[in-house]
């Protein structure tokens, strides 16, 4: 499963929805865009972010959640950082569901060099 950002020059790139999870819910709290322009983004056909909207998006990635990460690291949907690898394991405990959502570092690079490639963007 993942969300597929798309460019208006037919290059795409997939995101899967653990990682995803926890950028849309980070960008979501700091209210960068309104709700009605980012809740959608969320899921599979999340509409489109014209130039203006993606660049705004690099930017607050790459000013304010990158920095909070170093190589190696993966931010969980609290805003905590981890230096501790992945296991892969599926969380099914209520308690523990958080555990399957973290945004890794280098997933961050990518689609913030994704995005400074230019908009708009389309999520599917």
């Amino acid at each position: 499963m993942s969300i597929i950002l798309e460019r208006s020059d037919g290059r795409d790139m997939r995101v899967n929805v653990w990682n995803w999870g926890v950028l849309h819910h980070l960008v979501a709290e700091a209210a960068l865009f309104s709700a009605a322009v980012w809740e959608p983004k969320r899921f599979n056909g999340g509409g489109d972010l014209g130039v203006q909207e993606v660049a705004a998006l690099a930017d607050f990635l790459t000013e304010r959640l990158l920095p909070r990460l170093r190589e190696g690291e993966r931010i969980f949907l609290d805003g905590t950082v981890t230096d501790v690898p992945d296991d892969g394991a599926f969380y099914r405990e209520e308690a523990d569901l958080w555990r399957n959502y973290s945004l890794h570092r280098e997933v961050l690079v990518a689609i913030i060099e994704f995005l400074r490639t230019g908009g708009p963007v389309t999520f599917h």
